[in-house]
């Protein structure tokens, strides 16, 4: 045993020693920025080329499936979301990231924020009371069932006492071009995707997911400020994996160089200018977001009948 495990260390003082391939399933967007953003430095800090290769699909599951088949060797690496902690839960046939990945960092995160139409509601407080007076009779945007941001709409549901109505878009741009347009009264969308709207005053946040108020938006409420309680902290995040039974060896070189990466006060900077934020980037972290978002959505799934084709 105690030969085996020098073994380890001895390669992975050679680790790396070629390119590293890291998968995504995004081409563009803040997913795919928030990717890059450490891709380009951890290559200068790795000595080696980091090639960023999209693999899009099935709401992700194309990329991981394809970094579950590769060697366990730390050369091919998955960059995913926080998406894929619900897809593990809702179906059993997707990739569950707490058995079959290793987390490695957590990137950037970002908050789901509630808006409107600027000048419609005010505040959360308000839209409250418009929802508890009128059940059934308003409307919240996500982008796409089984998500996220549909997730937390049906949460707010349940705590709050309301019955606001979930309309799907394919994307966070369909959800804002529907707010703007008056097709719907709120949106549940990523603080990244409805930053722009806000600072050009479009658009008013009414309150954040997370527990703790946005480094973007800090004189907007959380929804536990705005009186709806036990609502855990949620949001968008972009998080890297590898296969489950990489050498911890390995895992430790690529978790020491992101940390240092998270550490650039430019990084900081420019994650918080897109209305994001980044997390504590150690690897037991991770495995903490991923087995408490993992109880949290089959708490909501089993208490709420919700599935990825409600």
């Amino acid at each position: 045993m105690l030969f085996l495990g020098l073994t380890g260390a001895a390669l992975a003082q050679g680790y790396p020693d070629k390119p590293i391939k890291i998968i995504m399933p995004w081409s563009d967007g803040f997913p795919a920025n928030s990717t890059r953003l450490y891709s380009n430095s951890l290559g200068e800090r790795l000595k080696q080329p980091i090639v960023v290769e999209v693999r899009a699909g099935a709401g992700g599951e194309v990329a991981a499936r394809q970094v579950l088949a590769a060697p366990k060797d730390g050369y091919t690496l998955l960059a995913t979301g926080s998406s894929i902690t619900i897809r593990g839960v809702v179906d059993d046939k997707n990739v569950d990231p707490e058995k079959e990945l290793q987390p490695i960092a957590q990137l950037v995160t970002t908050p789901y924020v509630i808006v409107a139409k600027a000048g419609k509601y005010g505040s959360f407080q308000k839209f409250l009371a418009s929802a508890q007076a009128a059940p059934g009779k308003i409307n919240f945007a996500s982008a796409g069932v089984g998500t996220g941001m549909h997730f937390l709409g049906e949460l707010i549901n349940s705590n709050a006492k309301i019955n606001i109505v979930h309309i799907p878009y394919a994307s966070g741009a369909r959800q804002l071009q529907a707010i703007l347009a008056g097709d719907v009264e709120i949106a549940i969308i990523s603080l990244v995707t409805a930053w722009p709207h806000i600072k050009s005053g479009m658009m008013e946040a009414l309150a954040v997911s997370s527990t703790s108020r946005s480094k973007a938006l800090p004189t907007v409420p959380t929804l536990g400020e705005a009186g709806v309680k036990d609502i855990p902290s949620m949001g968008a995040w972009i998080a890297l994996f590898g296969p489950k039974g990489m050498d911890p060896n390995i895992v430790k070189i690529l978790s020491a160089k992101i940390g240092e990466i998270a550490n650039d006060p430019a990084n900081i900077e420019t994650a918080i200018s897109w209305g994001g934020e980044i997390p504590d980037t150690r690897v037991a972290y991770l495995e903490q977001v991923v087995s408490a978002e993992k109880k949290s959505w089959g708490r909501l799934v089993k208490e709420n009948n919700l599935s990825t084709g409600k």
